[in-house]
């Protein structure tokens, strides 16, 4: 697994950087080591027994004897992985310290081939989450291109779900945290690849989101990457389904932000938790006015008697002060504009002459309010007069949900 810094950059860590590959780089320079009485490992050792004794030579007194093993560990790469990794938790300190500088070395060129080998076909590149990646979205051109995207982009993140919902919570909300705070000083977009692997990471329901990551997780499905994304031939598909099974997690808390995502996206997926919103009457006006936005948006005619129950409710849900005039919004307003939208009828005919559309929220909420309760009780009376004569003769008088305004 690659190791991503996520220090801030400064001159300080630039310089200790270089200084690192530099010596790295003379490593790597040196010839095939020519063992000398202290160097060889005993005749017929496989490559982990070879990396073991290596290990220990870190530790030698003579510094050129100390270069050679480090220079011959980075040649045994992957073969001498477990080697080094024991040995960057050595009491001994120089021990320590080598194998923690050759570990990251040796595991970043190994994460190089495994991109190669998976670029160029080979089924037994290694890299972690492809089996459940594949499996969902397949096996066609533009998966395995974001797949390689997501990968160089959140390698960690992408090992982290192959160890387990619980390794892999931790970890997203690690990256959530870095990328808050990165935000917070830079407007730098996001690539593509590190939100989608997070929404790959967040689409297990057991994976555990804590309210700030999946806040940042959310806002970040609103960058110009995703847009545009959602808007390929080729990658839709799978963008749309990473985010659909975002919004499916119904977290209490995400709701409302996922209610926006749905319908900026036009995503069906919203509607059962905008239906749920309604049903609940416990909910705050604003959050269940969006529900309804989500509903005349997503939804279709099968959904006006659920909307229908809200007819009576005066909650408040936006004043406005415009030209000495207060105009107060209610539920049952938003409602009802709902309602007859849905209906293909203009709100307008019914008395909400401030009525605007909205390209993304349908209308605005704000605009279906009354300066005065007299125009609210005409809009719906009219409203039920026109229902009732809609209404088949062998039903009664008008719906009671209706009657009253």
């Amino acid at each position: 697994m690659r190791r991503k810094n996520v220090y801030p950059v400064t001159p300080v860590t630039i310089w200790a950087a270089i200084s690192i590959s530099m010596v790295l780089c003379l490593a790597l320079a040196v010839d095939p080591v020519v063992p000398d009485d202290r160097t060889p490992a005993p005749a017929g050792d496989s490559p982990a027994q070879s990396a073991a004794h290596l290990v220990q030579l870190l530790g030698d007194e003579s510094f050129a004897t100390r270069e050679k093993a480090s220079s011959r560990l980075v040649q045994l790469g992957a073969d001498a992985l477990d080697a080094i990794k024991k040995g960057a938790q050595h009491p001994d300190r120089e021990i320590r310290y080598r194998c923690q500088r050759i570990l990251e070395l040796v595991e970043e060129h190994d994460f190089q081939r495994r991109l190669e080998a998976f670029a160029a076909g080979d089924e037994q590149h290694g890299l972690p989450g492809w089996q459940a990646f594949c499996e969902t979205f397949g096996d066609q051109p533009d998966v395995r291109e974001l797949f390689l995207e997501m990968q160089k982009a959140e390698p960690e993140i992408m090992q982290s779900i192959e160890e387990g919902p619980q390794q892999a919570g931790k970890m997203l909300t690690l990256r959530c945290d870095v990328i808050q705070q990165q935000q917070a000083f830079s407007r730098n977009p996001v690539p593509l690849g590190s939100i989608a692997a997070m929404l790959f990471a967040a689409s297990d329901k057991q994976v555990r989101v804590p309210q700030t990551s999946g806040s940042t997780l959310a806002t970040l499905c609103y960058q110009p990457e995703v847009q545009n994304a959602m808007n390929h031939p080729g990658r839709s598909p799978i963008l749309r389904r990473l985010l659909g099974d975002w919004i499916r997690r119904n977290d209490s808390w995400a709701v409302f932000q996922n209610l926006s995502l749905a319908m900026r996206y036009d995503m069906k997926e919203g509607l059962v938790a905008a239906r749920g919103l309604i049903e609940n009457p416990g909910n705050q006006p604003y959050i269940r006015q969006n529900a309804i936005l989500a509903i005349v948006k997503l939804g279709d005619q099968d959904d006006i008697p659920l909307l229908e129950t809200l007819l009576d409710d005066e909650s408040r849900c936006a004043i406005q002060r415009i030209q000495d005039r207060t105009y107060e919004t209610q539920l049952r307003d938003v409602a009802l504009v709902a309602i007859l939208l849905m209906q293909d009828e203009d709100p307008k005919d019914y008395g909400f002459e401030r009525i605007q559309m909205h390209n993304v929220n349908v209308f605005v909420t704000g605009t279906a309010g009354f300066d005065s309760d007299e125009k609210r009780q005409a809009t719906f009376a009219k409203f039920r007069e026109s229902r009732d004569h809609q209404r088949p003769p062998h039903q009664g008088p008008g719906d009671p949900a209706v009657d009253q305004p």
